[in-house]
């Protein structure tokens, strides 16, 4: 199975090289974004941008789907920061690396 690649702002991607963030958040069923694709044991390469130098292979150990991100542990500053791009969903779809 193909890598799924992920773009990332770059305070994003410096957070998971430095070791700070060890799991990617989006809405359930949003785009390709969904249990079928995001699942135990595939690849996600995860960029800084579309840039092709600024990258960092990564495995997703496992996921879980939530409609409340913090009951599910995850800091203020992740959850604030995917409510920004995506607004309030009720399902978010969590992968953990």
């Amino acid at each position: 199975m193909k890598n799924l690649f992920i773009p990332l702002k770059k305070e994003y991607f410096l957070k998971f090289k430095n070791g700070e963030q060890d799991c990617e958040i989006r809405p359930d069923q949003y785009r390709f974004w969904n249990r079928k694709n995001v699942c135990p044991g595939r690849k996600m390469t995860l960029s800084k941008g579309y840039g092709k130098y600024d990258r960092i292979e990564k495995v997703i150990e496992f996921t879980r789907v939530t409609n409340n991100l913090k009951a599910s542990g995850i800091p203020e500053w992740h959850i604030e920061a995917v409510e920004e791009i995506y607004g309030k969903r009720d399902k978010w779809l969590i992968a953990y690396v």
